[in-house]
């Protein structure tokens, strides 16, 4: 791991990737077959290297396929799920409310009834936490780096 690397600049990353949310919508384990190929049929994806080869017209570069995408993704998508289930149940809410839902500070603060201001705190020690818990995953690395 390069010792170098910016804390700051993790974030600025997911920004510019536009993420909706890191919260894991679906694990791949429950992805069934029939979705599987559904999503296959549907959106013309070839399924493996070797038919995203083939299918590619000549002198043009072949798509990318699940097989690909899962295998280069796929750690990606487990440290974000690792990370998230690390997290308690409050501060999963938390992040759920601010994050996922998009509830302003203001409203979650006089839902709990408590000051803007510690619901802030709590907010900034999420972060940090989330930062931190990322930035030991050696798939985050690789992703930050390309």
């Amino acid at each position: 791991m390069d010792n170098e690397f910016d804390p700051e600049a993790f974030f600025q990353a997911l920004k510019d990737y536009k993420f909706p949310s890191l919260r894991p919508q679906r694990s791949r384990a429950t992805v069934t077959d029939t979705e599987w190929y559904r999503a296959v049929r549907l959106y013309h994806i070839p399924e493996t290297e070797a038919e995203a080869l083939m299918s590619a017209a000549p002198f043009e570069e072949p798509s990318a396929s699940w097989e690909s995408v899962y295998r280069d993704e796929g750690d990606l998508i487990d440290a974000v799920e690792k990370v998230f289930d690390s997290l308690s149940d409050d501060e999963q809410w938390l992040y759920h409310m601010l994050v996922d839902v998009g509830l302003s500070l203001r409203f979650v603060a006089r839902v709990l009834d408590i000051p803007k201001t510690t619901l802030a705190r709590r907010r900034d020690e999420l972060a940090a936490k989330v930062r931190s818990n990322l930035l030991q995953h050696e798939a985050v690395w690789r992703k930050l780096k390309d």
